[in-house]
């Protein structure tokens, strides 16, 4: 089989697929809905990191477009986050 990672030792990497392979599609799904969660946590920590002076509207538009590349929902999201910002603060 070959390698998938270089900061591996070949032994322990084919013990993990090996695991992995072995364990019930359930264990399976959580391992990849816990990768998720963490790479989107790192990307949201990124983007506030990368721009302390923008306002949280504004970094959450940069998230979605950098998530889904979507220009237009990333506006629509923004358009919708300022109204509910704007009603929030009217009532």
């Amino acid at each position: 089989m070959k390698l998938l990672s270089d900061d591996t030792h070949p032994e322990v990497e084919r013990l993990q697929i090996d695991l992995i392979r072995k364990a019930p599609v359930f264990r399976r799904l959580q391992m990849a809905v816990s990768l998720t969660k963490t790479t989107r946590w790192l990307s949201w920590q990124a983007i506030c990191k990368c721009n302390p002076d923008k306002t949280h509207e504004e970094r959450i538009r940069q998230y979605i477009l950098h998530l889904y590349g979507d220009e237009l929902l990333a506006e629509r999201i923004a358009g919708y986050l300022k109204k509910r910002k704007e009603s929030d603060d009217s009532a």
